[in-house]
């Protein structure tokens, strides 16, 4: 397809088949979103999000950590993204550049990594909303790319370098128009196996006359990656009093995730609004345990648990985030 036309298309928030979301949609609202964990069971993640309202451009990186409650974030006015890979940055807080990854928040903030021998979501027509991703003006897009890589690089998180060499990673963008009212998400690598990974992503889905809530549970068992989102899928969302139950079901995959927010109260991740560096805040529990069954065309596939698992709910109306720094 013609450069403009594709970039055209993009634009509307949906994707061609076998695209790549990776790159810049020019929506209003896209977020990028990494999360590692650590031989010594320490989870990192660290996102950003750029904003475009009312002619304003501005944009979101943040870092946190666990254990130890570590935050902290940044907003700036300055912000690049490249339409035809993934590049971009966030001020001289954050740079993509392929699979590089720097974060400077600060002298007690920092993470520089290379992601080396990635696990991507490749040779697939359709991301992680099934046909969803071909459609045009939806609220409310999502495409976890990356279920593993090898990670080399450091960290500043509050105290001295941490080296972060042998840690894992998973990655998802988001875009649309806005952040959504209400969401629910939860992701875990960390298994007995480096080559099981689970995320989920559910929350209010409209365009035009589409008006419903809908969950999408994409899962990794060594080189299958298996996608259940409806309505090719039934998905049963179950969260209340820190309980999570999910079962999906397709025509031959059954997936069952159960999982627990630990007590102690979760971490007020920055999200951002539509105006100029407002800020909301996520619920969302770093280290959480989670297990997961796999069942395909009748037999287990997998079944297991992870202790480093993250859960996630948030909305508009969350309590502003906190430890912030503008600049």
């Amino acid at each position: 397809m013609i450069p403009a036309l594709r970039h055209a298309w993009r634009a509307t928030g949906a994707d061609l088949p076998f695209g790549d979301p990776r790159p810049a949609h020019g929506v209003a609202t896209e977020g990028f979103f990494w999360r590692f964990t650590t031989p010594g069971n320490r989870v990192v993640i660290a996102g950003c999000a750029l904003v475009r309202h009312a002619g304003n451009r501005w944009g979101l990186a943040f870092l946190a950590s666990e254990p130890g409650g570590f935050l902290r974030a940044t907003t700036t006015d300055a912000t690049w993204s490249d339409p035809d890979r993934l590049a971009l940055t966030v001020g001289d807080a954050l740079t993509v550049d392929g699979d590089r990854l720097d974060v400077d928040l600060g002298d007690d903030a920092r993470l520089s990594v290379r992601l080396e021998r990635p696990a991507l979501w490749t040779g697939r027509p359709l991301h992680g909303l099934g046909a969803g991703s071909l459609l045009p003006g939806l609220s409310q897009y999502w495409h976890p790319y990356l279920f593993d890589a090898d990670v080399t690089g450091k960290a500043t998180l509050g105290g001295p370098p941490t080296a972060l060499d042998g840690a894992r990673c998973y990655a998802e963008k988001n875009w649309g128009p806005a952040f959504p009212d209400t969401w629910w998400w939860a992701q875990a690598h960390g298994f007995d196996r480096p080559d099981v990974c689970v995320a989920l992503a559910g929350g209010p889905l409209s365009a035009g006359p589409l008006d419903t809530r809908l969950t999408s549970v994409v899962v990794r068992v060594g080189a299958r990656v298996l996608r259940l989102v409806p309505p090719l899928a039934r998905v049963r969302t179950e969260i209340a009093g820190g309980r999570w139950r999910v079962t999906a079901a397709g025509p031959r995959t059954t997936v069952r995730i159960t999982a627990e927010a630990p007590g102690g109260g979760a971490s007020p991740v920055p999200v951002p609004l539509a105006e100029p560096h407002a800020l909301t805040a996520s619920a969302h529990h770093l280290t959480a345990p989670l297990t997961l069954t796999v069942v395909r065309d009748g037999r287990t596939l997998y079944q297991g648990r992870s202790d480093l698992a993250g859960l996630e709910t948030g909305g508009a109306h969350t309590p502003p985030a906190a430890s912030v720094r503008r600049g």
